[in-house]
C-alpha cells in the first residue's frame, strides 16, 4: 500500500523539526496584509517582512510548514493548462523550510538530498540538480556534500535559476532538484524539434521537485542588486508532485489527494474517469473545487472584481466542464464534503466552515446556470449577425464579451463556433485580454504609487520594528528609524514607537500631527501597515532634510477622529453578537470597515433580514450600550483564546499571542483595534442600510454617537416635511403614501392603454407610409420628434409586432426620437428583407447612433441604439436611411 499523503506531509515537518525548525501554520490563502497580491502564491509570503529586514515577532531562526497556495492570476497563471495536463494546479500545497539569517547553502542542499533519497528513498540516479551559472559555491557543495552524479549537475541562466519575488524586492540564485520520470510521460516526446531534458520548455518528463532559493539580494527599482542585511534560505516543494513520485503514479490526479474527489464526481455523473483527454473535465473539477473550498473558507467571495472575479471564473470553468460529462444544474457544492475528508485533518478551518462554503458555491452555481443560457442565446445572435455579412468569423470583441460577461472561455467559444462552421478572431481576443491584464497591472501598482516599495528608504536610527503605544494614549514621542521622500514635501516615516494606529482589521489609520525636535510641523495624512512595519504618510509645509529627522518627535493623534472611530469599531463587535442572536450562529464576519464617519459590517447570511429582525438587532445593540458594559482587553495564547470562545475572523492571520477584546458577557473577539472603555461611550447605534453584496454575503452600514443623532434628526425632518406636504400627521404618512401609490398605478394603467391604442394608430400610418417608398422592398425612416421613454418603447414594440403578426416579410422600419435629452433609434425588419436583401437592423441603428455620439446594436431583425446628442438626430437618421436606400435600390 503506497505511503499516504498525510504521512508524507508529516514526514516532511518531522524531518525539519528534528533539525531545529519551528512548525509554522499555513497563512490564509487570501492575504490580509498585501493589497498587491490576490492570493498567497508561495510559502515565503508570510515571511516577506523578515526577508526585507523588518520585524521578526516570533524571533524565528528556522521554520517549516505546508503552505496553502493559489496561482491563478498575474504572472503565475497556468489556468488553461490545469486539467489538460497532469501536474498544473490552481490550488496546491507548498512544502517549505526557511532559515532567517541562520544556516545557508550547505545545510539547505544536504538536508534536501537527505530527505529525498534517505527518508523518501527516491532513486538517486533519477535526480538532477540545477544551479545558477555563476554560483560556484553551490556547484561545489553538490559535488562534495552529496553523492549526486556529477553529470547530473548543470549550470543555467537567470531565467531558470535566479528567483525573484517580483520586479523589485528580495531575490537570489537558486538550486532546483528535478526528477526524470522516464519515457512516455512527456506529450512532446518524439515530436520534431523537441528533445526531453532538464529545464526544456514543454518537457514533462523532467519534473521540478524542489527549489532551494539562496535569498541574498534585494532588486532595486533601477534593476540593480543590493545585498540583504542577512542571508536567508527559502525553499519550496510542490506537495502534489512529491506525493505523486512517492506513491509511484503517473499523474498528480492519481494520488490520494485527488482520487476520492474524482471518484465522487464519477459516481455523481455516472461516467467513468480515464486519464486521457476525455478525463479533462474530471481533473478540472477536482482541481477547482479545492481552490474554491480553501479560498472561500479564508474569506474570498465570487464577485465581479479582484480576487472575487478570479474565483467566479474558476467556478464557471468547472461548472462548464461539468456539462460535458452530463451535469445540468448545481453540483460542485456537493463535492465540498469530499474535499474536507481529504484535507480537513491538515487544515481544520475548512471543516469549520463546510456549510457556509457549500452554500456560497451552490448559490453561485444557480446564478451561473441562468447566465450560461443567456450566453448561449447571445452566441446565437452573434453567429446570425455574422452570417448576414457573409462572414463566418466571430470578432475578438464578441469572443471577449462571451468570456468576460458570460464566463465562456475562448476554447468553448471556439468549439461552439467550429460546430457551426465558424472561426474566431484569436488575435483580436488576445488584444482585448491584454487590455484587461493591463488594467489589472495598473490596479496592482497602487502600493507602488503610494511609495510602499523596498527602495529609496534612508536610515536614521538603528532598528526595524515599531512599538504601538496608542491603546491608552493619543499622544507620545518617537524617533524616526527610516524615512522616504515621496514628493517635494511628502514623506513616509517609520518610527521606533507610535500612538498612531495603522490601518488593519478593517479599522482606518489614524491622522494627526508631528513636531520635529527643531519645531518643524508635519501633518499625518494616514497610517498604514506595510510588511509588518507601521508607515506614517506625512506632509510638511516646507522640505525637510535628513538632519531635521534626527531626534525625538512629538506625536499627536487627532483625538476627536480616533474617538469616533473607537465608537464605530466597538459597535461592530456588538453588532456581530446581535446578528448571531437574531439570525443564527451561522452568521460570521466577512469583512468590515470602521472609520470616524460610520461603520460597515459584512456578514454571511443567505437572505435579506426582515424589518423586524433588523429592528431587533438595533434594539439589542442599544440595550447593551445603555447597559454600559465594561470593555476589557487581555493578551492570551491563540489556542487558549479560541477555547474560551473568542470569535476569530476567518482568513485572518494570528500569531501565537492575540489580543482578546471582551464586552461584558455579550462579546469576546480577537481584535487588535482601538475600542471604547465601556459600551456606554458608544452613545447610540443606528442602522442606515442593509444590502446584498454577493452570494451569501450581506452588508450592514451604521452610525454611532453624534452620527446616529444626526441620522435620526435627518429622518425626523424628512417625515415632518412629507407630513406637511400631505397634510396628515406623521403617523398617517405611510397610509397616505400607500393610497397615492395605488392611485398613480391606476392612472398609469389607463395611460398605458391609451398609449398602446395611440401607438397602434400611429404604426398603421407608418406601415402605410412604407408602402409608398420605391425600391425592392417597402421601407420608411421616420423622425418622431420629442417623446417620453415609454411612448417610444410602445411605438417600437408595436412596429415589431405588426411586422411579425401581419407577416410583412419585406418591410423595414427605422424610427428616431429625442428621449430624455438623448437620441434613440430603433429598427425592425421582416425575415425576407434580412435574408434576401441583406438588411441588418443592428448595423443600421449603430450607424445612426455613431453620428449622435453613441453606440448600440442588436439582431438583424430588431435593434436599438442611442446617442448622447439629440441635436444630431436628423443627420443620424439621414445617414442610416442611406444604408436602407442602398439595400432597396
Amino acid at each position: 500500500m503506497p505511503t499516504s499523503s498525510k504521512l508524507i506531509r508529516k514526514q516532511f515537518v518531522d524531518f525539519f523539526a528534528s533539525h531545529g525548525h519551528t512548525f509554522v501554520r499555513s497563512a490564509p490563502v487570501v492575504p490580509q496584509d498585501d493589497p498587491t497580491l490576490y492570493f498567497t502564491n508561495a510559502g515565503m509570503n508570510q515571511f516577506k517582512s523578515i526577508f526585507l529586514g523588518g520585524e521578526n515577532k516570533a524571533d524565528l531562526k528556522r521554520a517549516a510548514n505546508s503552505q496553502k497556495c493559489m496561482r491563478v492570476s498575474g504572472k503565475h497563471n497556468d489556468l488553461e493548462e490545469v486539467g489538460r495536463d497532469h501536474y498544473h494546479h490552481t490550488f496546491f500545497e507548498m512544502l517549505g523550510n526557511w532559515s532567517f539569517g541562520d544556516y545557508y547553502k550547505k545545510e539547505a542542499i544536504v538536508w534536501a538530498w537527505e530527505l529525498l533519497t534517505g527518508v523518501w528513498k527516491i532513486p538517486k540516479d533519477k535526480l538532477y540538480a540545477t544551479v545558477y551559472k555563476d554560483d560556484d559555491e553551490a556547484i561545489g557543495l553538490w559535488k562534495t556534500c552529496t553523492d549526486v552524479a556529477h553529470d547530473h549537475i548543470g549550470r543555467y541562466d537567470a531565467k531558470s535559476n535566479f528567483w525573484e519575488m517580483g520586479e523589485i524586492g528580495p531575490c537570489g540564485p537558486c538550486s532546483e532538484i528535478h526528477m526524470d520520470q522516464g519515457p512516455g510521460i512527456c506529450l512532446n516526446e518524439g515530436k520534431p524539434g523537441h528533445t526531453c531534458g532538464v529545464n526544456v520548455d514543454g518537457c514533462a518528463r523532467y519534473m521540478e521537485l524542489w527549489n532551494l532559493v539562496f535569498m541574498q539580494n534585494n532588486r532595486q527599482k533601477d534593476g540593480s542588486l543590493r545585498e540583504l542585511p542577512a542571508k536567508h534560505i527559502d525553499t519550496g516543494m510542490g506537495f502534489e508532485r512529491v506525493v505523486r513520485v512517492i506513491q509511484g503514479v503517473k499523474s498528480n490526479y492519481d494520488t490520494d489527494l485527488f482520487v476520492p474527489i474524482i471518484a465522487k464526481v464519477s459516481a455523481m455523473c455516472g461516467k467513468q474517469y480515464t486519464p486521457d483527454e476525455a478525463g479533462t473535465p474530471f481533473r478540472v473539477i477536482a482541481d477547482h473545487i479545492r481552490s474554491l473550498t480553501f479560498a472561500i473558507t479564508d474569506g474570498a467571495i465570487p464577485s465581479n472584481e479582484g480576487r472575487g472575479y478570479v474565483l467566479r471564473r474558476l467556478l464557471r470553468r468547472a461548472y462548464r466542464f461539468g456539462r460535458e460529462i452530463g451535469f445540468h444544474g448545481p453540483f460542485l457544492h456537493k463535492l465540498v464534503p469530499t474535499v474536507i475528508e481529504v484535507m480537513g485533518e491538515a487544515f481544520p478551518e475548512i471543516t469549520q466552515r463546510r456549510d457556509y462554503v457549500a452554500d456560497v458555491i451552490r448559490s453561485e452555481e444557480e446564478r451561473f446556470g441562468q447566465t450560461l443560457e443567456q450566453g448561449i442565446l447571445r452566441f446565437e445572435e452573434m453567429t446570425a449577425r455574422s452570417e448576414t455579412r457573409a462572414q463566418k468569423r466571430l470578432s475578438g470583441d464578441d469572443v471577449f464579451l462571451l468570456y468576460d460577461t458570460y464566463g465562456f472561455p475562448a476554447d468553448l467559444t471556439r468549439l461552439m463556433a467550429e460546430e457551426k462552421g465558424f472561426s474566431i478572431d484569436e488575435a483580436g481576443f488576445e488584444a482585448r485580454m491584454g487590455q484587461q491584464r493591463g488594467r489589472a497591472r495598473d490596479a496592482a501598482k497602487k502600493a507602488d504609487a503610494d511609495g510602499l516599495t523596498a527602495d529609496g528608504w534612508i536610515d536614521v536610527t538603528p532598528g526595524s520594528s515599531t512599538q504601538f503605544t496608542g491603546y491608552d494614549n493619543d499622544a507620545g514621542t518617537g524617533a524616526i528609524l527610516r524615512y522616504k521622500p515621496v514628493g517635494e514635501t511628502s514623506y513616509l516615516l517609520i518610527l521606533d514607537k507610535t500612538p498612531f494606529y495603522a490601518e488593519s482589521g478593517g479599522q482606518v489609520g489614524d491622522t494627526g500631527a508631528m513636531q520635529t525636535a527643531d519645531g518643524a510641523l508635519l501633518t499625518v495624512l494616514d497610517t498604514l501597515k506595510w510588511n509588518d512595519a507601521v508607515v506614517h504618510k506625512v506632509t510638511a509645509t516646507t522640505s525637510v532634510a535628513r538632519e531635521d529627522f534626527v531626534g525625538v518627535l512629538q506625536l499627536h493623534v487627532d483625538a476627536a477622529r480616533r474617538s469616533a472611530t473607537r465608537r464605530n469599531h466597538s459597535a461592530t463587535h456588538l453588532l456581530q453578537a446581535a446578528l448571531r442572536a437574531a439570525l443564527g450562529d451561522h452568521v460570521q464576519q466577512s469583512g468590515s470597515r470602521v472609520g470616524p464617519d460610520g461603520l460597515r459590517f459584512d456578514y454571511t447570511h443567505f437572505k435579506a433580514p426582515t424589518n423586524d429582525e433588523l429592528r431587533r438587532v438595533e434594539e439589542m445593540v442599544n440595550e447593551w450600550i445603555l447597559g454600559n458594559l465594561p470593555v476589557s482587553t487581555a493578551v492570551k495564547n491563540t489556542d487558549e483564546a479560541k477555547r474560551e470562545g473568542a470569535m476569530a475572523l476567518f482568513g485572518e492571520r494570528y500569531g501565537d499571542s492575540v489580543r482578546v477584546v471582551s464586552m461584558g458577557s455579550v462579546s469576546k473577539e480577537l481584535c487588535g483595534g482601538t475600542h471604547v472603555r465601556a459600551t456606554g461611550d458608544i452613545g447610540l447605534f443606528h442602522i442606515t442600510a442593509d444590502e446584498s453584496i454577493s452570494a451569501g454575503v450581506r452588508r450592514i452600514s451604521g452610525v454611532t454617537g453624534m452620527g446616529s443623532v444626526a441620522a435620526l434628526a435627518h429622518t425626523s425632518a424628512l417625515v415632518t416635511e412629507v407630513s406637511q406636504m400631505l397634510k396628515v400627521g406623521p403617523d398617517a404618512v405611510a397610509g397616505r403614501i400607500t393610497d397615492l401609490i395605488s392611485r398613480v398605478k391606476a392612472l398609469e394603467s389607463q395611460v398605458a392603454k391609451l398609449s398602446v391604442a395611440n401607438a397602434g394608430r400611429q404604426v398603421e400610418s407608418i406601415i402605410d407610409e412604407s408602402t409608398r417608398t420605391g425600391g425592392k422592398f417597402p421601407w420608411v425612416a421616420k423622425n418622431l420628434g420629442v417623446l417620453d421613454k415609454q411612448a417610444f418603447a410602445d411605438l417600437t414594440n408595436a412596429v415589431s409586432d405588426m411586422i411579425r403578426d401581419k407577416k410583412l416579410e419585406s418591410t423595414v422600419v427605422l424610427l428616431a426620437a429625442a428621449v430624455d435629452g438623448k437620441a434613440l433609434f430603433a429598427a425592425s425588419a421582416g425575415q425576407k428583407a434580412v435574408k434576401e436583401f441583406g438588411v441588418h437592423c443592428g448595423e443600421i441603428v449603430k450607424a445612426a447612433a455613431t453620428i449622435a455620439g453613441g453606440g448600440g446594436g442588436g439582431s438583424p431583425v430588431r435593434a436599438q441604439a442611442g446617442g448622447k446628442d439629440p441635436a444630431k438626430l436628423a443627420d443620424a437618421l439621414t445617414s442610416a436611411e442611406s444604408i436602407i436606400r442602398q439595400k432597396a435600390a
